[in-house]
Protein backbone atom coordinates (compact mmCIF):
# COMPACT_ATOMS: atom_id res chain seq x y z
CA UNK A 1 0.00 0.00 0.00
CA UNK A 2 2.91 2.24 0.70
CA UNK A 3 4.21 1.76 -2.54
CA UNK A 4 1.11 2.44 -4.24
CA UNK A 5 0.85 5.89 -2.32
CA UNK A 6 4.50 6.67 -3.25
CA UNK A 7 4.14 5.26 -7.14
CA UNK A 8 0.71 8.18 -7.24
CA UNK A 9 2.52 10.86 -5.23
CA UNK A 10 5.47 10.39 -8.57
CA UNK A 11 2.92 10.57 -11.35
CA UNK A 12 0.97 13.31 -9.83
CA UNK A 13 4.53 15.30 -9.45
CA UNK A 14 5.51 14.71 -13.28
CA UNK A 15 2.26 15.82 -14.22
CA UNK A 16 2.40 19.16 -12.32
CA UNK A 17 5.67 19.39 -13.40
CA UNK A 18 4.25 19.14 -17.24
CA UNK A 19 1.97 22.01 -16.36
CA UNK A 20 4.44 23.93 -15.46
CA UNK A 21 6.91 23.80 -18.21
CA UNK A 22 4.18 23.64 -20.80
CA UNK A 23 4.05 27.47 -21.83
CA UNK A 24 0.40 29.59 -21.96
CA UNK A 25 -0.55 30.25 -25.23
CA UNK A 26 -1.86 33.90 -25.80
CA UNK A 27 -4.74 34.30 -28.26
CA UNK A 28 -5.32 37.57 -29.57
CA UNK A 29 -8.81 39.03 -30.99
CA UNK A 30 -9.21 42.25 -33.36
CA UNK A 31 -12.58 44.20 -32.86
CA UNK A 32 -13.76 46.35 -34.92
CA UNK A 33 -16.45 49.20 -33.72
CA UNK A 34 -17.92 52.11 -35.13
CA UNK A 35 -18.50 55.62 -33.82
CA UNK A 36 -19.98 59.08 -34.91
CA UNK A 37 -18.83 62.14 -32.70
CA UNK A 38 -17.17 59.14 -29.82
CA UNK A 39 -20.50 57.78 -29.58
CA UNK A 40 -21.39 53.76 -30.55
CA UNK A 41 -23.26 54.12 -33.78
CA UNK A 42 -26.92 53.52 -33.81
CA UNK A 43 -28.12 52.47 -37.53
CA UNK A 44 -31.55 54.01 -39.40
CA UNK A 45 -31.86 57.15 -37.16
CA UNK A 46 -31.44 60.61 -38.40
CA UNK A 47 -29.36 61.62 -35.33
CA UNK A 48 -26.03 62.63 -37.09
CA UNK A 49 -24.65 65.97 -38.00
CA UNK A 50 -21.46 66.36 -40.34
CA UNK A 51 -19.78 69.77 -40.69
CA UNK A 52 -22.09 70.75 -43.55
CA UNK A 53 -24.82 70.62 -41.32
CA UNK A 54 -26.37 68.11 -42.96
CA UNK A 55 -28.20 65.52 -40.79
CA UNK A 56 -27.97 61.78 -41.99
CA UNK A 57 -28.47 58.42 -40.79
CA UNK A 58 -26.69 55.18 -41.25
CA UNK A 59 -28.55 52.28 -42.74
CA UNK A 60 -25.74 50.28 -44.69
CA UNK A 61 -21.65 49.73 -44.08
CA UNK A 62 -19.89 47.06 -45.41
CA UNK A 63 -15.98 47.57 -45.57
CA UNK A 64 -12.57 45.49 -46.08
CA UNK A 65 -9.65 46.03 -43.42
CA UNK A 66 -6.47 44.41 -45.18
CA UNK A 67 -3.07 43.88 -44.31
CA UNK A 68 -3.58 43.45 -40.82
CA UNK A 69 -0.03 43.54 -39.26
CA UNK A 70 1.52 43.25 -36.09
CA UNK A 71 5.33 44.20 -36.04
CA UNK A 72 8.09 43.83 -34.06
CA UNK A 73 12.00 44.70 -33.33
CA UNK A 74 12.70 41.24 -35.23
CA UNK A 75 9.56 41.45 -37.91
CA UNK A 76 6.36 41.02 -38.42
CA UNK A 77 3.22 38.82 -37.99
CA UNK A 78 0.33 38.85 -40.39
CA UNK A 79 -2.96 38.24 -38.18
CA UNK A 80 -5.11 38.22 -41.82
CA UNK A 81 -4.97 38.90 -45.23
CA UNK A 82 -8.56 40.31 -45.72
CA UNK A 83 -11.48 40.68 -43.38
CA UNK A 84 -14.89 42.12 -44.44
CA UNK A 85 -16.97 44.12 -41.99
CA UNK A 86 -20.86 44.62 -42.74
CA UNK A 87 -22.57 46.14 -39.72
CA UNK A 88 -25.37 44.08 -40.11
CA UNK A 89 -23.69 40.57 -39.05
CA UNK A 90 -22.51 40.87 -35.89
CA UNK A 91 -19.91 37.81 -36.87
CA UNK A 92 -17.62 39.85 -39.08
CA UNK A 93 -17.47 42.64 -36.17
CA UNK A 94 -13.77 40.31 -35.02
CA UNK A 95 -11.78 37.60 -35.90
CA UNK A 96 -9.02 35.86 -33.39
CA UNK A 97 -5.62 34.86 -33.96
CA UNK A 98 -4.41 31.83 -32.01
CA UNK A 99 -1.19 31.60 -30.28
CA UNK A 100 0.64 35.25 -31.34
CA UNK A 101 4.49 34.60 -30.77
CA UNK A 102 6.10 36.11 -27.73
CA UNK A 103 7.53 39.20 -28.33
CA UNK A 104 7.53 43.14 -27.91
CA UNK A 105 5.56 44.69 -30.64
CA UNK A 106 5.15 48.22 -31.15
CA UNK A 107 3.09 48.57 -33.71
CA UNK A 108 0.02 47.61 -35.64
CA UNK A 109 -1.00 48.29 -39.49
CA UNK A 110 -3.40 47.39 -41.97
CA UNK A 111 -5.35 48.75 -45.36
CA UNK A 112 -8.59 50.18 -45.71
CA UNK A 113 -9.93 48.29 -48.42
CA UNK A 114 -8.02 46.45 -51.23
CA UNK A 115 -4.88 47.49 -52.80
CA UNK A 116 -4.16 46.56 -56.28
CA UNK A 117 -2.21 43.14 -55.69
CA UNK A 118 -6.10 41.97 -54.01
CA UNK A 119 -8.23 44.15 -55.91
CA UNK A 120 -8.98 41.86 -58.94
CA UNK A 121 -12.25 41.15 -60.42
CA UNK A 122 -13.19 37.97 -59.70
CA UNK A 123 -10.58 37.47 -57.57
CA UNK A 124 -13.09 36.21 -54.77
CA UNK A 125 -16.23 35.02 -56.69
CA UNK A 126 -16.70 32.07 -54.33
CA UNK A 127 -17.19 34.38 -51.00
CA UNK A 128 -20.36 36.12 -49.88
CA UNK A 129 -19.05 39.84 -50.46
CA UNK A 130 -18.64 38.96 -54.10
CA UNK A 131 -21.90 39.98 -55.60
CA UNK A 132 -22.74 42.91 -53.12
CA UNK A 133 -19.13 44.42 -53.07
CA UNK A 134 -17.83 43.85 -56.80
CA UNK A 135 -16.81 46.72 -58.62
CA UNK A 136 -17.88 47.24 -62.39
CA UNK A 137 -15.00 46.50 -64.89
CA UNK A 138 -15.89 49.88 -66.77
CA UNK A 139 -14.91 51.80 -63.56
CA UNK A 140 -11.62 49.54 -63.42
CA UNK A 141 -12.92 46.26 -61.53
CA UNK A 142 -11.99 44.78 -58.85
CA UNK A 143 -13.96 45.50 -55.42
CA UNK A 144 -15.73 48.61 -53.43
CA UNK A 145 -13.28 49.43 -50.41
CA UNK A 146 -16.20 50.43 -48.67
CA UNK A 147 -20.10 50.90 -49.02
CA UNK A 148 -21.45 53.36 -46.62
CA UNK A 149 -25.02 54.51 -47.42
CA UNK A 150 -28.12 56.28 -45.73
CA UNK A 151 -30.15 59.41 -45.75
CA UNK A 152 -30.32 63.14 -45.49
CA UNK A 153 -31.91 65.92 -44.75
CA UNK A 154 -35.30 63.86 -44.88
CA UNK A 155 -36.38 60.11 -46.17
CA UNK A 156 -36.15 60.98 -49.65
CA UNK A 157 -32.76 62.22 -49.98
CA UNK A 158 -29.85 59.78 -49.78
CA UNK A 159 -26.36 58.98 -49.76
CA UNK A 160 -24.16 56.55 -51.11
CA UNK A 161 -20.54 56.45 -49.84
CA UNK A 162 -19.02 53.74 -52.62
CA UNK A 163 -15.01 54.01 -52.37
CA UNK A 164 -13.12 51.93 -54.83
CA UNK A 165 -10.47 51.75 -57.72
CA UNK A 166 -12.48 54.26 -59.21
CA UNK A 167 -10.68 54.44 -63.47
CA UNK A 168 -8.23 52.04 -62.22
CA UNK A 169 -6.73 54.14 -59.75
CA UNK A 170 -5.95 52.71 -56.17
CA UNK A 171 -7.44 54.81 -53.72
CA UNK A 172 -6.83 52.24 -50.34
CA UNK A 173 -4.77 53.11 -48.16
CA UNK A 174 -2.39 51.87 -45.06
CA UNK A 175 -2.74 53.07 -41.53
CA UNK A 176 -0.54 52.23 -38.80
CA UNK A 177 -1.15 52.73 -35.41
CA UNK A 178 2.36 52.80 -32.60
CA UNK A 179 1.56 50.21 -29.85
CA UNK A 180 2.95 49.22 -26.92
CA UNK A 181 2.08 45.29 -26.69
CA UNK A 182 4.62 42.41 -24.88
CA UNK A 183 3.21 38.86 -25.50
CA UNK A 184 4.72 36.52 -22.67
CA UNK A 185 3.11 33.25 -21.08
CA UNK A 186 1.90 35.79 -18.18
CA UNK A 187 -0.30 37.92 -20.28
CA UNK A 188 -3.03 36.47 -21.13
CA UNK A 189 -5.69 36.93 -24.10
CA UNK A 190 -5.52 40.29 -25.77
CA UNK A 191 -7.98 42.45 -27.42
CA UNK A 192 -7.17 44.91 -30.28
CA UNK A 193 -9.96 47.36 -31.12
CA UNK A 194 -9.96 49.11 -34.67
CA UNK A 195 -12.06 52.35 -34.62
CA UNK A 196 -13.82 53.79 -37.43
CA UNK A 197 -15.21 57.30 -36.71
CA UNK A 198 -17.37 57.51 -39.19
CA UNK A 199 -18.02 61.63 -39.05
CA UNK A 200 -14.37 62.16 -39.90
CA UNK A 201 -14.74 60.64 -43.46
CA UNK A 202 -17.36 64.07 -44.42
CA UNK A 203 -14.93 66.16 -42.40
CA UNK A 204 -11.02 66.95 -42.39
CA UNK A 205 -9.29 68.41 -44.46
CA UNK A 206 -11.72 68.19 -47.02
CA UNK A 207 -15.52 69.07 -46.02
CA UNK A 208 -17.61 67.01 -48.20
CA UNK A 209 -21.74 67.25 -48.43
CA UNK A 210 -24.00 64.74 -49.09
CA UNK A 211 -25.94 67.17 -51.79
CA UNK A 212 -22.55 67.60 -53.86
CA UNK A 213 -22.59 63.77 -54.65
CA UNK A 214 -24.93 64.29 -57.63
CA UNK A 215 -25.56 60.58 -59.25
CA UNK A 216 -23.04 59.08 -56.80
CA UNK A 217 -19.14 59.13 -56.44
CA UNK A 218 -18.25 55.70 -58.09
CA UNK A 219 -16.63 57.55 -61.51
CA UNK A 220 -15.78 61.10 -59.41
CA UNK A 221 -12.05 60.84 -59.40
CA UNK A 222 -12.18 63.62 -57.23
CA UNK A 223 -14.26 62.89 -54.63
CA UNK A 224 -12.43 58.76 -53.93
CA UNK A 225 -8.99 61.51 -53.79
CA UNK A 226 -10.74 63.45 -50.60
CA UNK A 227 -12.36 60.98 -49.44
CA UNK A 228 -9.04 58.75 -49.04
CA UNK A 229 -7.52 62.28 -47.28
CA UNK A 230 -9.84 62.17 -44.79
CA UNK A 231 -9.47 58.41 -44.20
CA UNK A 232 -5.58 58.41 -43.73
CA UNK A 233 -6.07 61.98 -41.18
CA UNK A 234 -8.35 60.77 -38.76
CA UNK A 235 -11.05 58.31 -39.16
CA UNK A 236 -9.21 55.06 -37.71
CA UNK A 237 -7.91 54.55 -34.43
CA UNK A 238 -6.45 51.99 -32.10
CA UNK A 239 -7.43 51.06 -28.02
CA UNK A 240 -5.60 48.05 -26.72
CA UNK A 241 -7.95 45.42 -23.80
CA UNK A 242 -5.67 43.39 -21.69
Amino acid sequence: MKKKLILISIIAFLFTACDKDKPITTDITINFTHTVDSFDLITNSMIYTNDAVEHYDVQTLKYFISNITLHDDLGYTVLKDIHFIDISDESTFSFTYDNLPNNNYYAISYTMGLDTIKNISNAYINEDFHATMFWPDMMGGGYHYMKLEGDFNDSLSGYATHTGGTMGMDYSFNHLDNISLTIDDDLGDVYININMEINNWYNSPNQIEFSSYGMGIMGDMQMQMDIQKNGITDVFSVTIDK
